[in-house]
């Protein structure tokens, strides 16, 4: 699959940040036919002049009454988010079955090493789909689209390469050398398929790229269950993602009918790397962000290290993603939805700031005790999830539960500053987290890894800060209300975390097995919380009010 897929917690992100750099640098007229439903129009165009079967006359004449009055547009984003969500499962899937059966020291050893290759693929990647999908191609700019998309490819490639000769010749370390050879194989169609999943999307066929992102997710999948299987352990893991991207690759080169001939100019070629010096260097700052605690505590404390870490953030990057990415979709949906008003340059921009501070309030109030919640049961969750050789790792997912706490905040900055016509004032911040996140992990890695995250939890403080600072300051949002109406979600979770501890206590001391101890304490907890904010509201007023939009 594409380095976004690849990303963990920060993929949605990295799709956020490229659309701003589209409407910050690229005028709408070379936008306009990104997402045009020609072909799905079409496609449907055929099946609708052939005779209908008599016995499903009504179920035709049903289908095309909703279809003639329900975009295009819907079914294609029913189709991105139903792909989404198929990738999402099979790769937790996949993380679940590969730490049950790896050793730690295997499994960091394919984290570390995956660290290392991520940032290969994304310099492979580019941003060859995305200048596709920006302008209008003709065959012979696709041509030197692709020629310079396979040039990239095997330029990386041969660095894979070269690394894997220097571990073998040099540090003697064949089975790390052999497993970066494997992972070599991926970058070349790797870097050619960004250009079809480009031109799929600049041709409007979303639902088929859904389908093909789809079928290549359970190709890679059972390409990795049959690994394990086999004993291929940590080299069942690389062969699977390469399965699954050459699945993805084949199909779209198939479905679009294409294959590029070698041809490149010098000025197109300048062009496109100009554009795509934008896309390289975002993407790398996000990458930074994601894998730097996993490559610095490799380095520093070992692979084993590395391995508990890495599931630490796995685990919590799951509960993260469900909460995330529905925030950002509600945060544009709601905040589109605000008044416009005349803004400080002369141009008309949306007033989103009195929705934004409901929107905060209601997001904090839920994603709090989740969060704090997680850190509660880590142990109990780890111990059923993944067995009892990773309980180590439950430590990390209480500290890194806290951490993403503080970095729930975020997920409604782009929007907000994108409306208020403030988007340019992101990048340098997102410049200045990353650098604190990197400095600080590479300052506390050395102590151990429980000390790295702890200063990942510095970090996340430090960004809580700066994006209050500019969703106060330049997107209206209210942060002193959301701290007031805080204070009640923080009765809430205290009186939570009470009754979680408690019952805990009390199935430990009972040696009540631990999947309804789990189950007891989620919905106790759950209900207590509830209730508290309920009780107060009843007992203050609308001043408590915080799961309502009485504010």
């Amino acid at each position: 699959m594409g380095t976004l897929y690849i990303l963990s917690g920060a993929k949605l992100e990295a799709i956020v940040q490229v659309h701003s750099i589209f409407r910050q640098d690229y005028p709408t007229r070379h936008r306009e036919f990104w997402f045009s439903p020609t072909s799905a129009c079409r496609d449907g165009a055929l099946m609708d002049s052939l005779p209908l079967h008599p016995k499903r006359t009504r179920w035709a004449a049903l289908r095309h009454w909703l279809r003639s009055r329900m975009p295009s547009v819907v079914g294609d984003g029913a189709s991105t988010l139903v792909s989404k969500i198929v990738s999402q499962a099979v790769q937790l899937l996949i993380f679940l079955v590969a730490a049950r059966v790896l050793e730690s020291a295997e499994f960091g050893l394919y984290a570390f090493s995956s660290a290392i290759v991520v940032m290969l693929v994304v310099i492979a990647e580019g941003g060859w789909g995305e200048f596709v999908m920006k302008a209008e191609c003709g065959e012979r700019e696709l041509d030197q689209i692709g020629t310079i998309s396979i040039i990239a490819g095997m330029l990386v490639t041969v660095a894979g390469l070269l690394a894997a000769a220097v571990a073998w010749l040099h540090f003697g370390r064949s089975h790390e050398a052999l497993l970066l050879v494997l992972f070599s194989c991926w970058f070349l169609p790797s870097s050619l398929y960004a250009v079809y999943d480009g031109l799929l999307v600049a041709r409007g066929l979303l639902r088929k790229q859904a389908a093909i992102r789809i079928a290549s997710e359970v190709a890679g999948l059972c390409a990795t269950l049959l690994g394990l299987w086999l004993g291929w352990n940590v080299f069942s893991l690389v062969a699977g993602r390469l399965v699954s991207q050459l699945v993805c690759l084949g199909a779209s080169a198939i479905l679009l009918g294409w294959f590029p001939n070698l041809y490149l100019t010098w000025p197109f070629a300048r062009e496109v790397l100009e554009f795509s010096r934008h896309i390289l260097s975002n993407r790398l700052i996000l990458f930074l962000r994601s894998y730097s605690g996993t490559l610095a505590i490799g380095s520093f404390l070992g692979l084993t290290e590395a391995g508990y870490y890495r599931v630490a953030e796995r685990i919590v990057a799951a509960f993260s993603e469900l909460i995330g990415e529905p925030a950002r979709m509600l945060a544009w949906t709601l905040f589109r939805r605000s008044a416009m008003v005349i803004g400080a340059d002369g141009r008309s921009v949306r007033d989103a700031g009195s929705s934004a501070t409901v929107f905060m309030t209601v997001l904090m109030a839920i994603s709090a005790p989740i969060y704090l919640g997680l850190s509660l049961i880590s142990s109990e969750l780890i111990g059923i999830v993944l067995g009892e050789k990773w309980a180590p790792a439950a430590a990390l997912v209480a500290i890194l539960s806290m951490k993403q706490v503080l970095l729930t905040p975020g997920y409604v900055t782009e929007a907000l500053l994108s409306l208020s016509g403030n988007i340019r004032r992101m990048p340098r911040t997102l410049l200045l987290n990353a650098l604190v996140s990197v400095s600080l992990v590479l300052v506390t890695a050395p102590f151990g890894v429980a000390a790295a995250a702890w200063g990942q939890c510095v970090a996340s403080l430090i960004s809580f800060l700066t994006s209050m600072h500019l969703q106060q300051n330049y997107g209206g949002l209210g942060w002193g209300q959301v701290i007031r109406k805080s204070g009640y979600v923080a009765v809430a979770i205290a009186l939570m975390a009470i009754a979680v501890y408690g019952l805990g206590h009390f199935a430990e001391t009972f040696s009540m097995q631990r999947v309804p101890t789990v189950l007891l304490q989620v919905v106790t907890g759950g209900a207590i919380y509830i209730c508290t904010l309920l009780a107060l509201e009843k007992m203050i007023g609308d001043t408590a009010a915080v799961l309502s939009v009485r504010h």
